[in-house]
């Protein structure tokens, strides 16, 4: 005859302990995965696309003034302005509103849509160097300028916005000649 306890099974102590131990590994690689969702790095792509593509269309739109695309005055924002005359120093900008929201028209990859993670970098490139500031005008040039709103030449190739969610990129290019908005 046997005597005793069979050894066969876990005890409740010993499943308690697992269960915990496996919620604590998934409680801290649950942020970690999703922080590298590149579905908020394609979001960020379209929006940046979309504000792109509004300001080429609003040149057409106005008849006549200027389309200012100015991703400088706040990190991590992308602006668009127009102007009835095209002077860069003109006190007639207004911030375009985007047709949906009716707010200003400011792509925000730091605020929480994006949980502050996706960064972008704007690089609108005349003589191999990046500048932040675009001025298109109503026969469709596109015109890169400094931080001292001096004109610095027309828009080189490679030119665009590049996003960055952790080790992925996703780059936002512009057409130096047609003003084509390719996404990535």
């Amino acid at each position: 005859m046997k005597s005793g306890r069979s050894s066969r099974g876990f005890t409740l102590l010993e499943t308690l302990v697992a269960v915990v131990l496996i919620g604590i590994v998934a409680l801290a690689a649950v942020p970690l995965l999703s922080s590298q969702n590149p579905t908020k790095l394609d979001v960020a792509a379209a929006e940046v696309g979309n504000a792109l593509r509004f300001a080429i269309g609003e040149v057409e739109r106005i008849g006549g003034g200027c389309v200012w695309v100015d991703g400088s005055i706040v990190p991590g924002h992308l602006r668009v302005y127009s102007s009835a005359t095209c002077a860069s120093n003109s006190s007639g900008w207004v911030v375009v509103s985007d047709p949906l929201t009716k707010r200003a028209l400011d792509v925000d990859t730091s605020g929480p849509a994006f949980s502050g993670q996706v960064s972008m970098a704007v690089k609108f490139f005349q003589g191999g160097t990046a500048y932040t500031k675009l001025m298109i005008n109503p026969a469709m040039l596109l015109q890169v300028y400094n931080d001292s709103f001096l004109p610095v030449g027309p828009l080189q190739a490679g030119s665009g916005v590049v996003l960055t969610l952790g080790p992925q990129t996703a780059a936002v290019a512009l057409n130096e000649i047609t003003g084509l908005v390719i996404l990535p």
